[in-house]
């Protein structure tokens, strides 16, 4: 169960929150409605979130968040009663740095040109045959990562979310990855968790421009600053010394968007 989505699920009781609000939770309803052909949700950026079959949608969320869900009530019990090691790593301050399970038990796929795909244990087969990807961490810069496909070698993508699931990580073990992710300490700490038959980590040409003028990534370089490790690899030391040097952090949504 993802906290963070149900939070965002509570939004619609009373309104249309904007697309901002609940933009992990529309990433992963506009998945799940292509895999499933339904439609229960509609969103668009810069504009607001309407639920069109609350049925569906809270169909939605108990399928994906593994929980029974039939009410706004049945959210909030869940919210007040929920207890795990996600909310004891709030000293992080980063809501994306957390073991998030999106999705526990499939792999969420993207192919250049294509729709996103859900992939079960069992459909994994479908994929056999190819052996490289691109592993994006956030789900922001994957549902627009068709915008940025040329800094990158494979046409495959696969989402994150964080640390990932387990049936993600057991895919990825057996691939070569290229791994996309925040310039921060919790995306380098991610970076450094998988193991893979062969794994690099994307570090974007003249990096360091990004980490200049960061000021407001000041204060969430230093509430990861306790989760900073002694030994590092050496693409992620690269990084990290960045980090170090500006006291701060580079969130992937903005590489490739601005110079």
């Amino acid at each position: 169960m993802n906290k963070k989505i149900l939070k965002q699920a509570k939004l619609f009781k009373n309104e249309m929150p904007v697309f901002s609000k609940v933009r992990e939770l529309c990433g992963l309803a506009f998945a799940y409605q292509d895999e499933n052909e339904t439609l229960f949700l509609e969103a668009k950026r810069g504009g607001r979130a309407k639920v069109i079959s609350m049925e569906e949608f809270l169909k939605f969320l108990s399928y994906t968040q593994n929980v029974n869900v039939k009410s706004f009530e049945d959210i909030d019990n869940l919210l007040n009663s929920y207890q795990s090691r996600k909310d004891n790593i709030i000293h992080t301050g980063d809501s994306k740095s957390s073991f998030v399970k999106v999705f526990d038990r499939v792999v969420l796929v993207k192919k250049t040109g294509e729709l996103f795909k859900l992939y079960k244990k069992e459909d994994l087969f479908l994929l056999d045959g190819i052996n490289e990807f691109v592993a994006i961490e956030n789900a922001e810069t994957f549902l627009n990562i068709e915008n940025k496909t040329k800094y990158f070698s494979s046409e495959y993508f696969i989402y994150l979310s964080g640390y990932a699931n387990t049936l993600t990580r057991a895919f990825l073990k057996t691939k070569s990855v290229e791994f996309f992710v925040d310039y921060d300490i919790e995306g380098m700490n991610i970076y450094e968790s998988f193991e893979c038959d062969v794994k690099r980590l994307h570090i974007a040409k003249d990096i360091e421009r990004y980490f200049i003028g960061q000021v407001d990534n000041k204060e969430l370089y230093k509430k990861q600053r306790a989760n900073l490790k002694k030994n590092y690899s050496r693409e992620a030391t690269i990084v990290i010394e960045l980090i170090t040097k500006y006291s701060s952090v580079v969130e992937q949504e903005i590489i490739y968007e601005t110079y």
